[in-house]
């Protein structure tokens, strides 16, 4: 017997009393919103900060790159989340909501720094990892190595 469900429409939750007013505040204008924007910038920046901070000595990207990432990440995520109030279901607190903003924000900034710098260099420790990834036997390896060996000489001298 087929029989055909309707879906209900997934009502949204009622938010916690912090998120109800972050958002009542934030739908308005004046001082009381100006303020909360700047609360909100200071908690995002951290966040963003944190995260470059974490993400950053691994990508070889300096302190002052990172700072400057942090801020535009902060700038952009108040921006999406200020044009998106109307979007938040309540199904998690306001502050954690709109820390994902930010934290995708970085992780978008980190992955545009590639394609300006695509040079990454490869230490000695990096190339030497590579053939034990592939998971390869001892005989193999050896072969891999001299393989890898040849292709780190070409990289470094051809490109």
């Amino acid at each position: 017997m087929n029989r055909v469900v309707e879906e209900m429409p997934v009502a949204a939750a009622q938010p916690d009393p912090e998120s109800a007013e972050w958002l009542r505040v934030l739908g308005r204008g004046g001082q009381q919103r100006e303020a909360a924007l700047a609360r909100l910038h200071t908690m995002l920046l951290r966040i963003a900060q944190t995260e470059a901070r974490r993400r950053g000595p691994q990508l070889k990207i300096t302190d002052p790159e990172l700072e400057d990432l942090a801020y535009q990440a902060t700038a952009d995520a108040l921006l999406a989340i200020t044009a998106k109030l109307g979007q938040f279901r309540g199904e998690s607190r306001f502050t954690t909501w709109a820390y994902k903003f930010v934290i995708l924000e970085v992780s978008a900034r980190i992955g545009r720094h590639f394609w300006r710098r695509p040079d990454v260099p490869l230490d000695a420790e990096d190339w030497d990892r590579l053939p034990g990834r592939f998971g390869f036997e001892p005989a193999r390896r050896s072969g891999w190595r001299d393989l890898l060996t040849a292709l780190r000489r070409a990289v470094d001298t051809e490109l």
